[in-house]
Formats: structure tokens, C-alpha cells, sequence
């Protein structure tokens, strides 16, 4: 059994096997509505957008505590574990800020916090590289820095239906510029540095899509492919038979995304990352 241990946060939307499979702790964020809250991950897409449109204001997202960080360092401190803390972008969120002050009133020589530059199926992406890391037996600064590498060499776009949940939700980025533009422009947006940016702008959505299926790189035995969806089931299995179609060598995973970063980005969100790993 290894000594290193993986803390992440809900926003990997990791399914309750691959948690108990990997022993991953996983620290959620919250969903806050005029009613009251509720943490990530807690009901569906389709239940959770019935209740925003039933709610007179979108709900806001709240980051972790440190207390509640530090209880899970702790513990697995005092279990002999070294610690490779994982989280959603510090642009996005103030997640890994939190999980830093807990790291500080504890063993900073022995948690490496990584700030992603990503969430959701890519952040996942990365937690999955992290354990087979760990099962091949490179230390924790080994792992470290190929995360560190990785993260620079996964391409995320996504199309999303509206860009008014990013809008309110203030996590736009360099979108910003695309706010107010004609109603016919179909935004291509991509995860740049850990920040939301236009990637290109297209007249309709399955042009977007297409141009997608242009930034796949060679098809080979070491490509990844992840796409998320936010009640786009069908158009994501069309997307992924598109995919499969291009690049038949690749591993192709669908995943759903989960409260706090859809309520961001609305219903009917489409992503891809892709990672041509070494």
C-alpha cells in the first residue's frame, strides 16, 4: 500500500467506485439557494436545474472551509501519508486557497497542493494520471511535476448554451468580450491557464463541434478523450460516435457535470478534453 494519499475536491465529479477503488477523500463544494444549500453532487443535473428555475435567483457557490480540510489532512496525516492535494482551478475557485491554510496549520513538507488549471472531466483526467503515478511507485515530487506537465498539455473546449449562468456566476474570464454580441454567434470556449477564454466564435453549434473534432491530435494508444455534457446526453453520445469515428484508438470516457460548475455554465453544455499522454 502506498504511502501517498490523493485529496480532491466534488467538482472532479468522481463516481462513488472510483472513490472507494483509488481511496481518494474528496472535500465538496456547496450550491447555495434562498432556501438553503446543498453540497456538490448531492442530486441530478435534471433535479438540480428544476430547482434553479423554480428559485426567483440563480444560486451562488460556495468553496470549502479549511476546517474542512484540515479534519481530512489531519487524519491522514496521522496515518503516515504524504498528501497531493488536487483542485479546481484558482481562477475558478477559492478551493485551493482554503486547502492551503489548512496545509499551513499542519505539515506543509508533507502536502503538495496543485492548483489544476482545470475542473470537472479534465480535473478528473488528472486524478486518474495521479493514481497510476502513485500504483507505479514514483514518489510524490515525481508525480508533482507530471502533473504540473500534464496539466499544460490538456485541451478542454466546451460549448455552452447561453453564456448568461457564466455571466452571473462571474466566471466568464476573457469570454467577457463575447457578451452582447449578435445572437447568431455560437461561442467556442476553451480552458486557457486555468481561465475561461474564447477560443474561436462560429455560426452554429455543430460548426463549433466540428471545429472541435479539428484540434483532435493523431489518433494513437495514448490518446485520452473525456466528453461532459450538463443534460446534453444525446448530442454528447453523438459527439463521442464523431470522435470515434476520427481517432478509433482512442480511450473515450463520457461523464456528467455535476451542480457547482453547471450551474455556471447552464444546461446543455458541451465539452471535450483531449490529452495525447507520453
Amino acid at each position: 500500500m502506498s504511502n501517498i494519499a490523493i485529496v480532491t475536491d466534488s467538482t472532479a465529479y468522481l463516481t462513488e467506485e472510483e472513490v472507494k477503488r483509488y481511496g481518494i477523500s474528496v472535500v465538496p463544494l456547496t450550491v447555495n439557494f434562498e432556501d438553503g444549500a446543498i453540497e456538490d453532487g448531492m442530486i441530478d443535473a435534471r433535479a438540480f436545474f428544476a430547482r434553479v428555475d423554480a428559485s426567483t435567483k440563480i444560486p451562488f457557490t460556495s468553496q470549502p472551509a479549511a476546517g474542512q480540510f484540515l479534519e481530512i489532512y489531519r487524519k491522514l496525516l496521522e496515518q503516515g501519508k504524504e498528501i497531493i492535494s488536487i483542485h479546481i482551478s484558482s481562477k475558478l475557485s477559492g478551493t485551493l486557497e482554503s486547502a492551503g491554510n489548512a496545509a499551513r496549520m499542519l505539515d506543509e513538507e508533507r502536502i503538495s497542493l496543485v492548483d489544476s488549471w482545470n475542473t470537472a472531466f479534465p480535473l478528473m483526467m488528472l486524478i486518474e494520471a495521479a493514481v497510476q503515478w502513485i500504483e507505479e511507485g514514483l514518489s510524490r515530487a515525481e508525480i508533482v511535476e507530471r502533473l504540473e506537465k500534464a496539466k499544460k498539455e490538456i485541451r478542454t473546449y466546451f460549448i455552452p448554451s447561453t453564456l448568461e449562468y457564466l455571466r452571473k456566476g462571474g466566471r466568464i474570464g476573457g469570454a467577457h468580450a463575447l457578451l452582447g454580441t449578435l445572437l447568431q454567434i455560437v461561442p467556442l470556449l476553451y480552458l486557457y491557464e486555468g481561465q475561461i477564454e474564447v477560443f474561436e466564435k462560429v455560426r452554429t453549434r455543430n460548426k463549433a463541434i466540428a471545429r472541435i473534432l479539428e484540434e483532435l491530435p493523431p489518433d494513437s494508444d495514448h490518446l485520452q478523450v473525456t466528453i461532459g455534457h450538463t443534460l446534453a446526453l444525446d448530442e454528447a453520445l453523438q459527439v463521442q460516435e464523431m470522435i470515434a469515428a476520427r481517432v478509433p484508438r482512442a480511450r473515450l470516457r463520457l461523464r456528467d457535470i455535476g451542480p457547482v460548475i453547471s450551474v455556471h455554465t447552464g444546461p446543455g453544455l458541451i465539452g471535450v478534453s483531449m490529452w495525447q499522454r507520453d
